[in-house]
């Protein structure tokens, strides 16, 4: 006849359980070691055989230190042209003046630095989102040790 156990003894049942069968399996896990192939081989100094990918939209030199790329544009038929552009701006980088021909819509995607538009500075940091009234032009200096990312939609352009 069995006994009728307490939740406490149910307990502790399932505590040694989990604990024997833990320790067999870090100790078979740290036994087995790396199973990797190890580094690739050094590339020889005439190495010609690069891949030949291009991306889709890759980014051009706007000005100095602004580099940008076209996501998207609305067919002309659209009623409002907007365009989708990505800016990045490199580690401890500053731009040149840049103006853009329209309306811009800025969502900051990563890094911090400082905007100045027509001669007003505003910090900028991820997430934040802001307007470029059109044919203003501005500077970007990024203070941080990541890229600044920016997606633009300029609206109304050409």
């Amino acid at each position: 006849m069995c006994k009728n156990r307490g939740p406490g003894s149910t307990l502790l049942l399932f505590v040694v359980l989990i604990a024997a069968t833990s320790q067999t399996g870090c100790k078979s896990w740290s036994e087995r070691g790396a199973k990797g192939v190890g580094l690739l081989p050094q590339a020889s100094p005439n190495e010609t055989q690069f891949s030949s990918y291009q991306p889709a939209h890759p980014y051009q030199q706007l000005t100095t230190g602004l580099l940008g790329r076209k996501l998207h544009a609305t067919p002309p038929e659209a009623g409002m042209p907007i365009e989708v552009n990505d800016f990045l701006v490199g580690p401890n980088q500053k731009t040149a003046d840049y103006t853009l021909p329209s309306l811009a819509i800025f969502e900051i995607r990563t890094g911090t630095g400082q905007l100045k538009v027509g001669g007003q500075a505003r910090k900028i940091a991820t997430g934040m989102t802001f307007e470029v009234a059109a044919g203003q032009p501005f500077t970007i200096e990024n203070e941080s040790e990541v890229p600044i990312g920016i997606r633009v939609e300029i609206l109304g352009s050409k």
